[in-house]
């Protein structure tokens, strides 16, 4: 439960930047989603219950904050979760290369998400013709940010009580008998 409060809490904090800091410092392309970062975490260490409703919870919340077709951003990051859940039991998760991996498979997933779920639903025209141009800027953003996160967790983790390790993944122990 403590893991799930602290994983809201750092939802929060990541959607209060990216709705108020990072748009008055950094261009549209080169601002980082942390609320990514965060989901694919989310689908490499907590319960699948657990970790779909904060997932889902925390979509809707970008979508009230920052988005502009309510259900957008929580069906997308729910996706991209879920395709994070489904391939999690065959990947090396002690591997600092492949979470940096799935941070791009992310970035690029959501993206396409985002533009085909726009250009569908809605009345957006090219939405992909936008987004494509800025996705190689978006990626080393997102990857930088990943870089950073895992730095930090991997600096903190012997005081938030978490395991010592590459990232202190549980996920990993509950399915392996480890």
């Amino acid at each position: 439960m403590r893991g799930l409060f602290f994983a809201l809490l750092c939802g929060l904090i990541f959607m209060l930047l990216q709705t108020t800091i990072f748009p008055r410092f950094l261009p549209p392309e080169m601002r980082p989603n942390l609320l990514l970062i965060l989901v694919i975490y989310l689908g490499l260490s907590e319960s699948f219950l657990r970790a779909a409703f904060l997932t889902l919870l925390l979509g809707a919340l970008q979508d009230v904050f920052s988005g502009s077709t309510f259900g957008l951003y929580a069906a997308v990051q729910l996706a991209v979760f879920l395709l994070i859940r489904l391939v999690s039991d065959r990947l090396n998760l002690e591997s600092r290369r492949l979470l940096l991996g799935l941070i791009t498979a992310g970035t690029i997933l959501q993206t396409v998400l985002i533009g085909f779920l726009l250009t569908t639903f809605a009345e957006a025209g090219p939405v992909l013709w936008i987004l494509l141009p800025a996705l190689p800027l978006q990626i080393i953003a997102n990857l930088l940010s990943g870089w950073f996160l895992l730095f930090f967790l991997l600096m903190f983790q012997p005081l938030l009580g978490t395991r010592h390790g590459m990232a202190g993944l549980p996920y990993q122990s509950k399915h392996h008998g480890a």
